[in-house]
């Protein structure tokens, strides 16, 4: 498998870990303490933080909020800035399925993501940026709950 081939396998691998909800398996994808930013859709400033509390809290969040949620990459250009550093971009749309009070709503978050991947020592990548850019979002209701 080329670098480009393990690199763009890390980002999709990322999503759909987050979907099925295997947090654990999550974190041999990042670095010790990667510098993230997903204030334009948490609020939080953007900051390196270990990677299990960035693991814990999606935990948190998506197990506490979304019954449900569909991370999909539209697309997604890996560029090799270096033998052991590459800038991937993707244009994301995120659906997050919410229940409140006997009604099913998708939230739908669109935008994109900048991650920068190191190759370690043994080869292999582990993402250490991850920027999230907001495009839009829309809220729309599913029906009544069962």
């Amino acid at each position: 498998m080329t670098d480009k081939e393990q690199i763009k396998d890390i980002v999709t691998s990322v999503a759909l870990l987050q979907d099925m909800k295997q947090w654990e398996r999550l974190e041999s994808f990042f670095v010790k303490r990667p510098f993230i930013d997903n204030k334009a859709i948490s609020g939080e400033m953007p900051a390196v933080i270990p990677k299990h509390r960035l693991i814990e809290g999606w935990r948190k969040e998506i197990g506490s909020y979304f019954y449900a949620t569909r991370h999909f990459i539209k697309r997604l250009a890996v560029r090799m800035l270096n033998p052991r550093r590459a800038k991937v971009t993707t244009a994301v749309e995120h659906v997050h399925y919410v229940a409140d009070r006997g009604d099913r709503y998708a939230w739908t978050v669109r935008g994109s993501i900048e991650y920068i991947l190191i190759k370690t020592s043994n080869g292999t990548w582990k993402i250490s940026q991850m920027i999230f850019r907001l495009k839009n979002q829309t809220v729309r209701p599913l029906g009544a709950a069962a």
